[in-house]
């Protein structure tokens, strides 16, 4: 089980007790992902994504248009930017 998914069923009691589950969608994440970092290990597997780029105080390339997430730039401050420019 991976640090988020572990983190979830811990804080959360609808899954701690078996009520709802955390299942990856990896085959059907992988035809949307957009994520242009090709030796990525989490490409298709969200929930870890997500964790790993908020550890860095930054948001997945999906968050931002593709010009955009190719610049490799996910930091929270470069996509309030892209907001406040109406691109997002």
């Amino acid at each position: 089980m991976t640090p988020f998914r572990s983190s979830l069923v811990t804080h959360c009691p609808l899954l701690s007790e078996g009520i709802f589950t955390v299942d990856c969608k990896k085959e059907k994440n992988l035809d949307i992902c957009g994520c242009t970092y090709e030796p990525c290990a989490r490409k298709g597997i969200c929930c870890d994504c997500v964790f790993h780029h908020l550890q860095k105080r930054q948001l997945p390339g999906c968050f931002f248009p593709k010009d955009a997430e190719k610049t490799y730039d996910r930091s929270f401050e470069h996509f309030a930017d892209l907001v406040g420019k109406k691109r997002v």
